[in-house]
C-alpha cells in the first residue's frame, strides 16, 4: 500500500513539474517563433518566415536606447548591490552584532513592501530635497530592492565557511582587510556570481519604480516595452527584440551557473 501510494505521489509531483515547465517555457518558446512572423499582429495561421522586424527593431533608436539603458542599470545594480550584499552579509554573520533581529528586519524589509508604495515613496523624498526624477534614483531604487536578494544569497554561505581558516590568516600576520581579499572572498566568489545574476535580472526587468523615477524621454526597456505594447506598429518590433532578450537571459543564466560550479569545484579540491 505504501509503495503505491509513494508511486502516486512521484507521479502527481512529476506531472505538477511537468505543468509549471509548460506554464513557464511556452510563452517563451511563442514569442521566439512569433518574432519571425511576417505579420504585424502575432496569431496564427502563420504568415511566413522573415527577419525584418529584427532589422526595424535594430533601427529604432528609442527601442534599442531603451534596451541600453536598461542593460546598463542592471549592470551597476548587479555590482553595487552584491558589494553592499558582501557588507550587509560580513555583519550579519558577525559573532557581535548590537540588535541583530532589527537590523536582519530592516536590510529585508523591501521584500515585503510593494514596489509601487516604494517608488510614490522614493519620489516624494527625492522632491522635498529638491531633486528631480533621474537614472540615478532608479539605479537606487533597483539597489534597495535588490539589496535583500543578496543577503539571502551571501549570508549563507558565509555561514558554511570553516572560521578556523581565517584565524589561520590572521594568526599568520594578516589584518582583517587582508584576510577577508585572501581568504573570505575567493570563496563567497560563486555567491557574488549568483548574486549579480539575480540582482541584474531584477534591475532589469523592474518596472514600477523605473515607471517613477525615470526621467521623461529616457525610459527603462521594460517601461518602453509597456508603452510599446500599445502601439501596433511597434508590436512587432518589440517581439523581436524581446525574442533576442529571452535568448540572451538564458544563455547568461546557463553560463553563469557553468562558471559557479566550475569555481565550486576549484575551491573543493
Amino acid at each position: 500500500m505504501s509503495a503505491a501510494v509513494g508511486r502516486l505521489g512521484k507521479v502527481i509531483l512529476g506531472g505538477y513539474f511537468g505543468l509549471m515547465v509548460v506554464f513557464l517555457y511556452v510563452p517563451l518558446v511563442v514569442l521566439v517563433i512569433f518574432a519571425f512572423n511576417n505579420a504585424y499582429i502575432p496569431a496564427l495561421p502563420y504568415s511566413g518566415f522573415t527577419t525584418k522586424w529584427f532589422h526595424a527593431a535594430f533601427s529604432n533608436t528609442d527601442l534599442t536606447g531603451a534596451l541600453k539603458r536598461s542593460a546598463w542599470l542592471a549592470l551597476l545594480n548587479g555590482a553595487a548591490a552584491s558589494l553592499l550584499g558582501v557588507a550587509a552579509a560580513l555583519a550579519m554573520t558577525g559573532r557581535r552584532l548590537f540588535l541583530r533581529s532589527v537590523w536582519t528586519t530592516l536590510l529585508l524589509l523591501p521584500l515585503v513592501v510593494p514596489y509601487i508604495v516604494l517608488a510614490i515613496g522614493m519620489v516624494i523624498v527625492i522632491h522635498q530635497l529638491g531633486y528631480q526624477a533621474s537614472l540615478t534614483a532608479v539605479l537606487a531604487g533597483h539597489i534597495v530592492i535588490s539589496l535583500p536578494y543578496s543577503i539571502l544569497v551571501i549570508v549563507p554561505r558565509l555561514r558554511t565557511l570553516d572560521e578556523s581558516i581565517v584565524e589561520a590568516a590572521r594568526d599568520l600576520g594578516a589584518d582583517n582587510v587582508r584576510a577577508f581579499l585572501l581568504v573570505t572572498l575567493p570563496l563567497i566568489v560563486p555567491a557574488l556570481i549568483s548574486s549579480a545574476l539575480i540582482c541584474f535580472t531584477i534591475s532589469f526587468d523592474e518596472f514600477a519604480i523605473a515607471s517613477f523615477l525615470a526621467p521623461p524621454g529616457s525610459p527603462t526597456y521594460p517601461v518602453f516595452l509597456y508603452s510599446g505594447t500599445r502601439t501596433p506598429a511597434l508590436e512587432p518590433q518589440v517581439i523581436a527584440l524581446g525574442a533576442i532578450v529571452v535568448v540572451f537571459s538564458i544563455v547568461l543564466v546557463v553560463a553563469g551557473d557553468v562558471s559557479r560550479r566550475v569555481l565550486e569545484r576549484r575551491l573543493a579540491t
